[in-house]
């Protein structure tokens, strides 16, 4: 199977979404993502995290830090095919991840989040990964 893309675009362009304990049997959230080149979609996920969040701005903070951690692996790759990708946007609607990457202040709300998630705040600062607000 052949995959053609049409378009003028040839930057990776990121959407992310999240929901709090969507899943009735479990109480798991759903984490979704795709990723956009040239109008086409070069990588999605659509599932159940494997973990239970706490809150609606945990379930938040981790679907964008897996979303980043896919668009690094994608920027690396083109990279490596030479298509080398300036900082591509991440958009979301997680409102409260935003603020919280964008704030990192300690809150009592958010002391259980993973040490693991919090390597985004770094990048964001660093200006190597950029989160925009959709929508």
């Amino acid at each position: 199977m052949l995959l053609c893309y049409d378009g003028t675009d040839v930057h990776l362009h990121g959407y992310v979404y999240s929901d709090f304990a969507g899943d009735a049997d479990n109480r798991k959230s759903i984490i979704g993502y795709v990723f956009t080149l040239r109008s086409g979609a070069m990588s999605w996920v659509l599932r159940l995290r494997k973990i239970v969040t706490l809150s609606t701005t945990e379930a938040e903070y981790v679907a964008v830090t897996e979303t980043y951690k896919e668009m690094i692996w994608l920027k690396d790759f083109m990279k490596e095919i030479r298509k080398e990708q300036v900082t591509p946007p991440l958009h979301s609607d997680c409102q409260n991840a935003i603020e919280l990457f964008n704030n990192p202040v300690y809150h009592d709300r958010t002391k259980h989040f993973d040490v693991r998630y919090h390597f985004i705040r770094i990048l964001l600062k660093d200006g190597v990964l950029s989160l925009v607000k959709y929508t």
